[in-house]
């Protein structure tokens, strides 16, 4: 009987996953976000929170799976060190960005986020369905530069 090899089915499963999570967001910026804009003003932010809820668990499952993935990769593959110099700054960036959005999948969201968008949509659905559109596209930016700058790293480009 053959052994599955660890680390090429982790490394599978943490690129779908971030594959999974970057195109829900992508998805979210580009076409649901900008969607909204056909109905009332009153409805946007409600639709968008109930489309939200539906991706959001997906979407945190995702971001745990990556990050349970990468850093059982980071450990047995010893890349920790690499982490500390200038070649390694496609790691800090793909840690820092799965940090960011552990922050506001798990602490900003349930805590703060959702009742400051139901309020604040309440009294101006377009402008907010607008910061929100906004607020996604520059994390979907930032995610595109930390998915670049990690394929170009992992190749030794940089």
């Amino acid at each position: 009987m053959t052994r599955l090899p660890i680390l090429p089915l982790l490394l599978a499963v943490h690129v779908l996953s971030v594959i999974l999570w970057i195109g829900g967001l992508a998805f979210v910026t580009t076409v649901v976000l900008p969607a909204l804009v056909r109905l009332p003003a009153a409805q946007r932010i409600p639709a968008f929170l109930e489309i939200e809820r539906r991706f959001g668990l997906q979407a945190r499952v995702l971001v745990l799976v990556v990050g349970a993935s990468g850093g059982y990769m980071l450990m047995r593959l010893h890349l920790a060190g690499l982490m500390a110099g200038a070649h390694g700054l496609w790691l800090d960036g793909m840690v820092a960005f799965w940090a960011l959005f552990m922050l506001l999948l798990f602490v900003l969201e349930p805590a703060v986020l959702h009742r400051h968008l139901r309020e604040r949509g309440a009294r101006d659905g377009e402008a907010t369905r607008a910061l929100l559109l906004r607020g996604h596209a520059v994390l979907l930016v930032l995610a595109l530069i930390v998915v670049t700058a990690a394929v170009l790293g992992v190749q030794g480009v940089g």
